[in-house]
Order: C-alpha cells, then structure tokens, then sequence
C-alpha cells in the first residue's frame, strides 16, 4: 500500500487557513523513505529516529501506532492519577512495551487493550480472549482461560520476544 505523508505549515488569515508554504507530498513506503525525508530537517539523530519510526508506524501500521499513542498518554499520568494514590507509570515499564512493539507486526496488537495499574505497571486485556498480562519493570506475569483450560504464570523474567510470544499465544 502507497501512502502519502503531507507536510504544510498553516496560518489564520481573516477566519482562513491559509498556507505560508508550499506543501510537499512525499510518497513513503518505508522506514528508510521517513528517514531520508528527515535527513534534510535540523533535529537530533535521536528526534529523527523516534519522528521517524512513529510517522511509518502512522502511516502503515494503524493498531502499533495506536498502541504508542496510549503510552504516550500513559507517561504523562502522574503521581494520585486514580485519586486514591496511584503511582505514575514507570519509564522502565514503558520502555518494555515500546521495545517489543519494536519487534511486533500491526496485527498482534489489534485485540489488546492496555491500561495503566496504580502500582506503576501496565496491564493487557485480550478483547478477544478471556486473557490478561501484567508488565513489571523486570518481569511480567499473565492469565489465560482458553477452551476451558488455564494458563499462567508470575514474574516471568521480561524480554521483549517472549513477552510477544505469550501475548500472541494468549490472546
């Protein structure tokens, strides 16, 4: 699938938008095609890495883009988020989801909800399965009740690939 990525800066003029520049269509397929466009624009190495992996994310992988979306509201949940003296999430935790998103496909995360828990994890929540996962700063612990049998385990020692191999068995 062929996208196009549209970059105009706008300005007010009498109750109009109207622009002040030329718009450019860059037609992108690819990481690599972000990362060329980037190239020419002044930011950091660092800035043009993540501007550049969400705009692919963005363009052709609709549920990763909206998985990082929700962790990026996440990370912004401070300390009494739920009133009753939740802590904020932790970065490690989620530097965890954004690494195995890193190693994901669009699809593993389509049927997964994530929320914050007041004990600075996240948590998973199938919404087609009756599956759930916890992920911890070091580890990560998950419930499953597929075709009447149970599946679990705690503080499973977390590492991107076999967290998103449990999710994609569970969910």
């Amino acid at each position: 699938m062929h996208r196009v990525i549209k970059t105009t800066t706008l300005m007010e003029d009498n109750n109009r938008l109207v622009a002040n520049e030329p718009a450019a269509a860059y037609g992108t397929t690819s990481y690599t095609d972000v990362m060329y466009l980037l190239h020419t624009m002044r930011m950091s190495p660092e800035v043009k890495e993540k501007v550049g992996h969400r705009l692919v994310l963005e363009v052709t992988s609709e549920n990763l883009a909206k998985a990082y979306a929700r962790l990026d509201y996440l990370a912004t949940l401070e300390k009494d988020w739920d009133g009753e003296g939740a802590l904020p999430i932790s970065r490690q935790v989620l530097n965890n989801v954004k690494n195995t998103l890193l190693i994901s496909e669009d699809n593993d995360w389509k049927d997964w909800m994530i929320g914050p828990d007041t004990n600075a994890t996240l948590g998973l929540q199938s919404k087609k399965t009756d599956a759930c996962m916890s992920i911890g700063a070091d580890d990560y612990s998950y419930y499953a009740l597929i075709d009447g049998k149970e599946y679990y385990s705690n503080h499973v020692s977390f590492s991107p690939s076999s967290f998103l191999d449990v999710m994609r068995k569970i969910g």
